[in-house]
């Protein structure tokens, strides 16, 4: 890792290609602020804003320039890797959530159909899979896989002409979210020979309501939904910053 102990500050320096992957792999590792990372190789955070935009061209460029590394990943059974990757594909297409021991079920089963008895889905053969195939472990968040997308760009052009007219003061938008303040953080440092165990997290929850206008000069308040109109906690508060309802 390239350090800035004898560099003057200001000074910056040009990392090689390898150097870039360096920085990418730190920053998924999640362990470091980017600022940290940043100041490690001695670059500056807008520097390393770029290599994250450009992450599978860098990945890409650093596969094609290393070829003993790219000899290296050739599948040993690459009419294996074709199944499971056609699985794959058809899988994720369906918004199906896919586990990397899934991925290892499915290609034994499919080396027992093609008559390899002896093919083993190891983890090493795995992470091969999934590094030349360049799939990641991503969480999955949101719920854009539901949306009709037709219908969605219908509506953005409707809503264009209904608000064409209107002050942008007169505008707002709102929206909803759900605040588990009692849940833990999903990720922690643990000892190298630890086993991680997570226990079983918090599904208490309150609901807020927030708005605002489109040139932000008015935010409304925020509206709380919670199981209780008065909560105990607030039995001698006269006036609360938000508004509390009951469900």
């Amino acid at each position: 890792m390239a350090s800035t102990s004898s560099k003057k500050p200001g000074s910056y320096k040009t990392l090689t290609l390898a150097e870039k992957v360096s920085v990418i792999k730190e920053v998924e590792k999640g362990v470091k602020k980017k600022s940290e990372i940043a100041k490690d190789f001695g670059i500056p955070p807008n520097t390393l804003s770029t290599y994250l935009k450009n992450k599978y061209k860098i990945l890409s460029s650093a596969e094609e320039f290393d070829k003993d590394r790219k000899r290296s990943r050739e599948p040993g059974n690459p009419d294996v890797d074709n199944c499971v990757l056609k699985w794959f594909k058809q899988t994720r297409d369906k918004k199906v959530p896919v586990s990397g021991p899934l991925i290892r079920i499915k290609a034994e089963q499919f080396a027992k159909e093609l008559g390899k008895q002896n093919f083993k889905a190891s983890t090493g053969w795995l992470d091969g899979f999934k590094e030349r195939n360049k799939i990641l472990f991503k969480a999955v968040c949101g719920e854009s896989g539901a949306v009709n997308l037709q219908e969605a760009n219908q509506w953005k052009r409707d809503l264009e002409e209904m608000i064409q007219d209107r002050d942008p003061r007169n505008i707002f938008n709102v929206d909803e979210t759900g605040l588990f303040f009692k849940c833990t953080p999903d990720k922690t440092l643990a000892f190298k020979d630890e086993k991680c165990h997570g226990g079983k997290l918090s599904k208490e929850r309150i609901t807020l309501l927030v708005g605002a206008n489109m040139d932000g000069s008015e935010k409304l308040p925020l509206l709380m939904i919670g199981k209780s109109a008065n909560p105990r906690c607030f039995k001698n508060v006269k006036s609360k910053p938000v508004e509390c309802q009951q469900f």
